[in-house]
Order: C-alpha cells, then sequence, then structure tokens
C-alpha cells in the first residue's frame, strides 16, 4: 500500500490511515451493490461515489459500504474525488475510521484503468519481487555469520528484519538470545501448547503475530521464534525468515564443528604451555594465542577445574539411554554464545579444566556448567605467570567443594537426584578449609587418629562435639541440635575431656577438634 502512495502519477492521497503495509494483490472498480462478493481479500475497490448519488439515505448506504469490503477484508476503499462528489464524503470517512479500512482519494486527473494497471503489472512480478525479497533476507542474515557472537547477531538482524522481536529458546523455554519487546513467556507457552498437539507454527499472543519453527544446534533442540505486530509483516516474511535462519543455523553448526574441533586443540596446546612454565618471550606469545579466544591483556581471569558429577538418577538397565551431546561441548557452545573468553581442556575422567575471564556472563557459564559438573576456581589474576599457581588453587577449591558436598544434609543418593553440582571460588574458602585442602584426605585422616583417636571411636561423643562446635560453643544451642537436654551434651563433653587429657575450651584443643572434624562441623545448619 505505502508503495501505492510513493506513486505520484497514480494521484493518492491518505484520508483513513488503517495499516498501510499490508500488500496489495488486485484492484477493482465498481459502481455495484454487494461490492463484497467481488472482491479478493487484499484487493482495491474503487469507486467514484455513483451509486450514492440522489439517495436519501446516502449516509447509511456508505457506512454499509465500508463494512462489507471490512469483512472481505478489502485492502483499502479508493474514492475518486471531483465526478460526483468534491472530496470524499463525510460519512465514508468516520466509517472508515471506526472500521479500520484503508481510504484512500483519487485525483480527478488519474483515470481507474491506470490504478488498475499498475497493481496488475505489480502482480504479475510478485515471483520476482518475493525472489529479491528472499536474496535480500539472506544476504542481510548471512553477514551474521561473521560477527563475534554469531547467534546473537542472527537473532537481532531477525528483529530488525521483522520491526518486532526474534527469540532463540532451549526446548526447556529457556531464552538463549532475544531482541524487542515481545513478551517472552507468553509466547513460550503457545509455542510449547501448539507443538504438544501437532506443531502449531502461526498464532497470535494478544496483538503480537508470530511465527515459530525448531530448529537443532549440535545435537541440541530449540525454537526460534519471530513476533510482530504487523500481521502482514509475518504473513509475508515469517516463513522467508525462518527458511533463512534454519539454513544459516545448519552452516553455523557445520563451521562450528570445524572451528571448534580446532579450537579445542588449540587450547588444550596453550593450557600445556602456560601450565608448563613460561619465560618472558613466551607470555607475548601465549597472549597473541589467547586473543582469538577473546582475551585481554590486563584483564582479570581465572583458573578453574570440574569434576563430572556422578550422584545423578542412572537409568535402568532395560530403560534406553537418551542421546545428550558432551556436556563439554554445550559449555563451549555456551561460552561462544554469551562472549565468555574461554580455553578448556578436557580429561579422559569427563571432567575438565582451563581459565575463562571474569566477567559478569562468567556467572551464567558457571550455572550451565553445574548442571553436570562440580567446579572450583581460583582468586581473579591477570599475570600469566599465576596460571600455573592458580590451578593449584582451583583443585583446591574442587576438593572442599566436593567434600562439602559429601557432609551436608542430604547428601545421601536419594538427596542427591535432581541437585546442580556445587561451583565454589577459591576467596570463599576460609583458612582451615585452605589449610586442609592443602593436604591428602588420607593424610588429614591419618593424622587426627592419631591425635584424638580415643574420641574419635565413640561416635556420640563425637556428633556431640560437632554440634558444639558447630553452634559456636554454645551447650544450649547444641542440645536443641542433638534433640537431648543441655545436662546430656555437658556429660558428653566431660567425657570427651578424659579422653583428649585436656579441657574443651583450650584454644589447642578447640583448633585441632576443628581441623579434624572441619567438614562435618561446616554442615551444620547455622541458626537464623
Amino acid at each position: 500500500m505505502r508503495t501505492l502512495l510513493g506513486e505520484r502519477h497514480l494521484g493518492l492521497r491518505t484520508v483513513n490511515e488503517a495499516d498501510l503495509d499490508r500488500r496489495v494483490h488486485g484492484a477493482h472498480s465498481m459502481e455495484i451493490e454487494g461490492p463484497g462478493k467481488w472482491l479478493r481479500r487484499d484487493w482495491l475497490m474503487l469507486t467514484t461515489g455513483l451509486r450514492f448519488v440522489g439517495l436519501p439515505d446516502a449516509e447509511r448506504h456508505q457506512s454499509a459500504l465500508v463494512e462489507e469490503l471490512a469483512r472481505s477484508r478489502a485492502a483499502a476503499l479508493l474514492f475518486g474525488v471531483g465526478v460526483h462528489f468534491q472530496d470524499v464524503p463525510p460519512a465514508l470517512r468516520r466509517a472508515a475510521g471506526a472500521a479500520g479500512l484503508n481510504l484512500l482519494a483519487v485525483d480527478p486527473s488519474v483515470p481507474f484503468l491506470q490504478i488498475e494497471q499498475y497493481v496488475h503489472e505489480s502482480e504479475l512480478s510478485s515471483d520476482a519481487h518475493l525472489l529479491r525479497q528472499r536474496l535480500r533476507i539472506q544476504e542481510d542474515l548471512l553477514e551474521a555469520l561473521a560477527a563475534d557472537q554469531p547467534i546473537r547477531a542472527l537473532v537481532h538482524r531477525i528483529g530488525a528484519l521483522t520491526h518486532g522481536s526474534a527469540i532463540l529458546y532451549e526446548e526447556s523455554g529457556r531464552v538463549v538470545e532475544s531482541t524487542g519487546q515481545g513478551p517472552t513467556v507468553l509466547i513460550w507457552s503457545a509455542v510449547r501448547a501448539g507443538s504438544s498437539h501437532g506443531g502449531r507454527r502461526g498464532f497470535t499472543v494478544g496483538r503480537w503475530h508470530v511465527a515459530a519453527r525448531p530448529v537443532a544446534l549440535r545435537g541440541v533442540g530449540y525454537w526460534i521464534a519471530i513476533a510482530s505486530r504487523r500481521e502482514q509483516v509475518v504473513a509475508e516474511l515469517g516463513q522467508p525468515i525462518l527458511d533463512a535462519t534454519q539454513k544459516l543455523l545448519g552452516a553455523m553448526r557445520g563451521l562450528r564443528a570445524l572451528t571448534m574441533a580446532q579450537s579445542v586443540t588449540e587450547a588444550a596446546e596453550i593450557l600445556r604451555t602456560i601450565r608448563s612454565g613460561m619465560t618472558p618471550d613466551t607470555v607475548g606469545r601465549v597472549w597473541n594465542r589467547l586473543r582469538p579466544f577473546r582475551f585481554e591483556r590486563n584483564r582479570m581471569m581465572r583458573a578453574f577445574v570440574a569434576a563430572p558429577m556422578t550422584d545423578a538418577a542412572r537409568p535402568r538397565d532395560d530403560a534406553p539411554v537418551p542421546a545428550h551431546p558432551d556436556p563439554r561441548d554445550v559449555l563451549l557452545e555456551t561460552a561462544q554464545t554469551c562472549g565468555l573468553p574461554l580455553v578448556l581442556e578436557a580429561d579422559e575422567a569427563g571432567g575438565f579444566s582451563g581459565l575463562a575471564g571474569d566477567r559478569v556472563v562468567l556467572d551464567d557459564w558457571l550455572r550451565e556448567a553445574a548442571r553436570t559438573h562440580h567446579v572450583g576456581l581460583s582468586e581473579p589474576f591477570e599475570d600469566l605467570h599465576l596460571a600455573r599457581a592458580r590451578t593449584r588453587d582451583a583443585e583446591r577449591a574442587l576438593r572442599v567443594a566436593l567434600r562439602r558436598r559429601h557432609t551436608r544434609p542430604g547428601a545421601g543418593a536419594a538427596g542427591r537426584v535432581g541437585r546442580p553440582g556445587s561451583v565454589l571460588r577459591f576467596e570463599d574458602i576460609d583458612l582451615a578449609g585452605w589449610l586442609l585442602a592443602s593436604r591428602d584426605d588420607a593424610a588429614v585422616a591419618a593424622k587426627a587418629h592419631q591425635q584424638l583417636g580415643p574420641l574419635l571411636a565413640h561416635e556420640d561423643l563425637v556428633d556431640t562435639v560437632v554440634a558444639f562446635l558447630g553452634c559456636g560453643l554454645d551447650v544450649r544451642a547444641a542440645a536443641e541440635r542433638l534433640y537431648v537436654h543441655p545436662n546430656t551434651v555437658r556429660y558428653r563433653l566431660r567425657k570427651a575431656e578424659d579422653l583428649l587429657g585436656a579441657p574443651m575450651t583450650s584454644p589447642a584443643v578447640i583448633t585441632n577438634l576443628f581441623l579434624a572434624l572441619h567438614d562435618r562441623v561446616d554442615a551444620v545448619p547455622k541458626a537464623d
């Protein structure tokens, strides 16, 4: 419609604007009753108003014409002025405004045949128009492949093309990337409802018109949805955009598989170089190799070490094993999507280690990692010479996280099912945890039995000491935690003192007991 208005030789002027973005498929001039049955959807009706001349109730007939055209989904009414009426009748203006119908005036110097021929010729060339449109869409979206974050760039370009919203969902409904003001939660609810009974692809959510399609990236299912408040935009551009997007994501998948394989090899070589120790000359070369992974000099990073969760629910022997991508591949994909600087090396046990930029998006990446792994992280640092020492700190953090995992309440197999993995930063470890993490667990246990063996042989006394230490040396709080009388706690503590040969108030005794029983003491729920 806007194209017609832009053609000055057609002599068109807007009288009532409803939806000028509608595409016009035909035009027909008529001066008869009941024109709606002769018009197809998205056609124009041209009239000079001859049928209204001399009618005593012309206004009623004019309103009826507009209502009939609106029911027929006509694109617009074109009224030729200067023939029977000097201007568009007011009743037509009011009715068009109420019905939401485009109403245009035609200059008296322009014959209707000229407009009909122009529309007809434009419709004949619609195939060429659609081809040019698809090529333009593909060319525009192809530029996303060259972006640092191609998924984000692709989604934002789709939103720009539709002048609305574009959303990429995981199959769980989590929004991976989005742009625009569309109601993402309501759209996903409609997508999920439609996919459950045959896969509805086009629908409306309030005032938003939506088209959606399932896609796959590295074996993981996603949904791409586009939404606009202009129905014509989704009707005309929805399928071409979704077609182009599906093909581009397939191309990205192939390119990403190749580049990711190369990146994984390069990342492993970089990490081995860093951990083997570096000279000043080596540091410069390593920074150059880290640049493609988004690392920048003088920006903080962290070392990380991760171990796979082994406490997830296992399928029955006769149950089919679902095919899932390697979680480490998903983490590489996540880092690429969110723009996180990352080099990662996998190990044969299913774990991994590496370096990551200390950015805000690191938290999002860690949440993804905690779905399948426990992760320990070092303190932030920027000097690559410290990377080897910081990796050892990350290993200690992971060791503490695993010990805490197995000593917290509900740490049994039934309590662990469905829980995310543990994520622990080195700066969040207390002094006792740091000291203990620097020693082998077996060595710590042996030393504890050497010093505290007589006490450790009495589990009831150990439980009482753990509660006493965990409650800040408060006898009454410990009694409440153990569901016993305070005098019982005092009696057991005296027995413990007899076995230790020293009072429980001695700083040395408290220190030794706290170190020996640290994990159990740390697991005692703290009072609100």
